[in-house]
């Protein structure tokens, strides 16, 4: 199966961290609608939505602080998603501090069941490691 290309993302990154990007504005984008929010000219939160029927589906949230370097992830619907945006912010600043709140629930998930007798120890620590492997760094 072929993997899907988001390389709208990475041009909406592009787009965002523009300085004539106003932070708070509605707009398609590749089809999805894209809110970009904001009380200050430093900080910008951003939520990407498909429409269905009336309905927003698959939706990305993140919020960048422009100031602090500062990304932080509250939703996206897989991790290749949020790479290619860590990459596309990497491309314009350095030293960025990321926090993945998505990836830290999960892991919260397995870690009471790690060592646990309850659990089938090969297939957990087999899920566990696949998730530390799509840690951010």
């Amino acid at each position: 199966m072929a993997k899907k290309s988001h390389k709208w993302l990475s041009r909406l990154i592009d787009k965002i961290t523009k300085s004539d990007c106003p932070n708070n504005n509605y707009f398609m984008y590749y089809g999805h609608h894209v809110t970009l929010e904001s009380g200050t000219p430093d900080y910008v939160s951003v939520n990407i939505a498909e429409d269905n029927k009336g309905w927003r589906i698959n939706q990305i949230d993140f919020n960048f602080d422009f100031w602090t370097k500062g990304l932080v992830f509250d939703g996206y619907n897989n991790y290749d998603e949020r790479d290619v945006i860590i990459t596309a912010f990497k491309e314009f600043y350095r030293d960025l501090s990321i926090v993945d709140y998505p990836w830290y629930e999960e892991w919260k998930f397995y870690e009471p069941m790690i060592d646990n007798e309850e659990y089938d120890q090969e297939t957990i620590m087999q899920e566990y490691n696949a998730l530390l492997e799509r840690k951010v760094a």
